[in-house]
């Protein structure tokens, strides 16, 4: 019974987890490209601006939520908690990729970038601003 609490507990994280960062992340995409409207496009001539920044950064909160279960089994096989170094310089990773493979998919997704600098910079911006958002959260989790 306790094991089952346990497991709806985690599921219930990973829902607010992923609300959390989907909003974050939008809000911050969405400023960079007020700020840097010819770095960052957002939108097509079939998607408006709004669709493509709740899709562009629902697709890279869904593949930051789904990380977790991942690096928990990694935890778990090597006896030791992740840092928050490590989680950082993942998230730094992954939030580049993700950025990077979004764009090359602006069609369909409708977020385009003019280079790779601009998504290491947006992925440097958005891993600092999820990492505090993260660390308020887990507070409020343990309160």
């Amino acid at each position: 019974m306790a094991k089952e609490k346990t497991t709806q507990e985690t599921g219930l994280i990973l829902v607010i987890t992923f609300g959390v960062l989907w909003m974050v992340n939008s809000l911050v995409l969405y400023l960079a490209h007020r700020l840097f409207p010819s770095y960052i496009v957002l939108g097509t001539a079939n998607l408006p601006m709004w669709w493509a920044v709740l899709d562009s950064m629902a697709v890279l909160a869904l593949l930051n939520t789904f990380t977790i279960p991942f690096v928990r089994q990694t935890e778990a096989k090597r006896g030791q908690m992740f840092s928050n170094k490590e989680w950082m310089v993942l998230y730094l990773g992954l939030n580049f990729v993700g950025i990077w493979v979004i764009a090359r998919l602006a069609e369909f997704i409708g977020l385009g970038i003019s280079s790779w600098m601009v998504a290491l910079v947006l992925a440097v911006v958005l891993d600092g601003v999820q990492g505090v958002v993260m660390m308020q959260l887990e507070k409020a989790r343990k309160k």
